[in-house]
């Protein structure tokens, strides 16, 4: 074997062993949102030394524990206020915050609004209101024509919210093949109904557009690793409703659109998943500043294409 590819196969072998660091501290802080998550508790779970446990995971993801922590305890957080009647006391506490205070004040500083008034004017409200007022021209909708995008993939299976634990496990791959995540073109993609299917069975992919210069199959780092899959996502009529600002708003807009704006459209629901386009990477971005592209899937209906 040649020199560089030795020290190709030792780079990817670093990664496959971190990878599965990484995967054990992601999944551990999403399920203890609610606990003391301190950088010698997630140290233990990654089985690396204090001392230098925090700069590999900074450098892996470019952005610290302590921040990408806080990063997920403010998006269960919006996600609960923007869903939910959920007391904010309550939300605070399953959120990892000692009491309202100290939740109040990260919050504002996050969302520029505290968590009361962010119930009541985020950017889900009026979308609450539109669906309300049955008013189907509320809003802008672009209706495109979309090429096939030809991805590679990693499923998901469980609360849409933490559809990052995927795309975790892709990012690991790409930068274990020297590709920067930074470069890459980002989407969800959607199966199941929310409000049909309990969270555990709820169905995505996270995928990355598939790096035109990369040939063969996409191989696990490791056989423990998450699979890559190729997968192609658009090809066809969508809906594409821009969203400006954190995730957890989206909601009221998919209940806009499907009950609303829809029905009004002239056109029919398809039989193709949802796709989202993340324009912007959540950890380089302010929650309030993040675009997101809605796709929903349409067709012309039978009647109409039978009158054509």
């Amino acid at each position: 074997m040649e020199k560089g590819a030795v020290t190709s196969a030792m780079q990817r072998s670093g990664w496959i062993d971190y990878e599965e660091r990484f995967d054990a501290v992601v999944t551990h802080v999403a399920e203890h949102l609610d606990e003391p998550l301190d950088l010698i508790r997630l140290a233990e779970v990654a089985g690396l030394s204090p001392k230098h446990w925090h700069r590999v995971f900074t450098a892996a993801y470019g952005e610290t524990l302590a921040s990408f922590v806080k990063r997920l305890r403010l998006q269960r957080a919006a996600f609960a206020l923007a869903n939910t009647d959920a007391p904010i006391a309550e939300v605070a506490q399953t959120c990892g915050y000692p009491n309202v205070a100290s939740f109040t004040r990260v919050f504002t500083s996050a969302f520029g609004m505290p968590p009361a008034r962010y119930r009541k004017i985020g950017s889900h409200a009026p979308f609450r209101r539109a669906s309300m007022n049955l008013d189907p021209h509320a809003f802008s909708v672009d209706v495109r024509h979309t090429p096939e995008i030809e991805c590679f993939a990693v499923a998901h299976r469980g609360p849409y919210i933490r559809i990052d634990e995927a795309f975790r496990d892709l990012e690991a791959w790409y930068a274990a093949h020297g590709m920067a995540v930074e470069d890459q073109e980002l989407f969800g993609v959607f199966f199941s109904d929310p409000s049909r299917t309990p969270e555990k069975d709820l169905r995505s992919l996270a995928c990355y557009r598939r790096p035109p210069e990369f040939v063969g199959p996409p191989n696990p780092l490791s056989p423990g690793a998450a699979d890559l899959q190729p997968f192609t996502l658009g090809g066809g009529i969508y809906a594409v409703l821009p969203h400006h600002g954190t995730y957890a708003d989206m909601p009221a807009k998919y209940d806009w659109l499907f009950g609303c704006w829809v029905p009004h459209s002239g056109y029919a629901l398809a039989d193709r998943p949802v796709i989202e386009r993340y324009v912007d990477l959540p950890r380089d971005t302010a929650p309030d500043d993040l675009q997101t592209e809605m796709w929903l899937p349409l067709e012309v209906p039978a009647r109409a294409r039978k009158e054509q």
